[in-house]
């Protein structure tokens, strides 16, 4: 299976990440935030898409939202750091037309280029 740049897929895991990233600052978790959202995402997608009727970028990037479920101020300040990294790294697949062979492989190149936020 071919993951070519201009693939919905490359948005839709850069939307789960986002939203389950979101989810784990709320419960306070540490480490493993970003590798450990795509784990979730991959091993039950129906659970996600049950737990996140809206389910796109933009329903990633509300802010508002945010506010409501992570109340630590420095918390809410490394998801926007981590949006705009995600934004880099969307460019960057689309500008430089990187493909995938699979979704591990996509999983792989979000954390490898988020590793900071992980």
């Amino acid at each position: 299976m071919k993951i070519k740049a201009n693939d919905d897929r490359i948005p839709i895991t850069a939307a789960a990440l986002l939203l389950l990233y979101r989810a784990r600052l709320a419960r306070g978790d540490f480490g493993g935030l970003v590798s450990g959202a795509l784990a979730d995402y991959r091993a039950d997608p129906d659970e996600f898409k049950a737990a996140h009727p809206k389910r796109d970028l933009a329903a990633a990037r509300d802010l508002a939202a945010l506010v409501e479920v992570v109340k630590d101020a420095k918390r809410r300040d490394l998801y926007q750091q981590l949006l705009e990294a995600v934004d880099v790294v969307l460019a960057r697949i689309q500008r430089n037309k990187i493909q995938f062979s699979s979704l591990a492989e996509l999983d792989n190149y979000f954390v490898a280029n988020l590793r900071r936020f992980d």
